[in-house]
């Protein structure tokens, strides 16, 4: 990384040219709000849609790579993990097991895919987008069930032979910046299944619950303001711009096209244009640049305590 970075004594912080892979890592994409919720809270919230199931979540290995671990995978507390949450399925006598890695964003419904893999009598099935494998996939259990052999062996003897449901809807990969920015865009303006969490309180401007918004604020919709963030005196959100929850804006601020994550504080006076805004760092769109901001008065995390969530904001001005 050493290598990459330029020095600007007259800057703010320090900037690393880069194509934006790698920004949202730290960030834990599944847990990451967008438009008011995370990617895993989405997916349980439409997993309990179907009839009859159960759902068990557990932490991905950094070094995990594929949705189903490979039949040579060295143990590990990810292949623990995997191996126990399969075990109970089975033995709660589930008779489909459907696997799902969070981290990109599609539309695929599942009842849809479930309806598929019966109607083919397939032991394994996985969702195929345009651009190649889905984290997707269903397992018929009674091919697990008695088996004394790891659950990852038996299921890799049936990948030659896997069903492919292909699926030609919203697929976002959500590996950089420019996609978060794509998504956010996508869901304000209808175009995929990911709805902003609040309440439109004018024409495509969607506002969470505690947030508070000065009326001097201007805000041109589309936009996207999160539960218990708070807009000071004389900003302006405009561009499909998203401000998750829990996030300060001071005084002055300009938010054009870009979207700041949440739990975080956007300094006095700024001009945030075609920007994704994490922990101290910016990644600007245009410029392919990466600058990590060390001074805590331009960026920074929230210094406000999160408020109860009720609907408490400003007028505004919202167009």
């Amino acid at each position: 990384m050493a290598e990459d970075r330029q020095a600007d004594e007259n800057s703010f912080g320090r900037k690393y040219p880069r194509s934006g892979r790698g920004f949202l890592l730290g960030t834990a994409r599944a847990r990451m709000d967008i438009l008011g919720r995370n990617l895993l809270e989405r997916a349980i919230r439409k997993l309990r849609q179907l009839p009859s199931v159960s759902v068990r979540t557990i932490p991905e290995s950094p070094s995990s790579t594929s949705l189903l671990p490979a039949r040579s995978a060295k143990s590990s507390d990810f292949i623990t993990a995997w191996e126990s949450a399969v075990a109970q399925h089975v033995q709660e006598g589930a008779t489909q097991l459907l696997l799902l890695r969070i981290g990109c964003y599609s539309d695929v419904e599942y009842e849809a895919l479930l309806r598929f893999h019966v109607q083919r009598g397939a032991v394994l099935t996985q969702a195929y987008g345009t651009a190649g494998a889905l984290d997707l996939a269903v397992v018929e259990a009674a091919c697990l069930r008695g088996s004394e052999t790891p659950y990852r062996k038996v299921l890799s003897a049936f990948i030659p032979e896997q069903e492919r449901f292909f699926f030609d809807g919203y697929v976002n990969p959500l590996k950089e910046p420019r996609d978060l920015r794509q998504l956010v865009e996508d869901g304000l303006a209808g175009r995929c299944s990911l709805q902003p969490v609040g309440s439109e309180v004018s024409p495509g401007v969607w506002i969470g619950a505690g947030a508070q918004v000065d009326p001097s604020v201007s805000i041109t919709g589309p936009a996207f303001i999160g539960a218990g963030s708070r807009i000071a005196e004389s900003c302006t959100i405009k561009g499909s711009s998203s401000i998750e929850r829990d996030c300060e804006i001071d005084c002055g601020t300009t938010v054009d096209q870009s979207s700041v994550l949440q739990g975080l504080y956007v300094g006095v006076a700024l001009n945030l244009h075609r920007s994704v805004v994490t922990r101290n760092k910016l990644f600007h769109l245009d410029r392919n640049v990466e600058v990590e901001i060390d001074d805590d008065r331009l960026l920074g995390t929230t210094k406000i305590a999160p408020i109860q969530r009720a609907a408490a904001f400003g007028g505004g001005d919202t167009k």
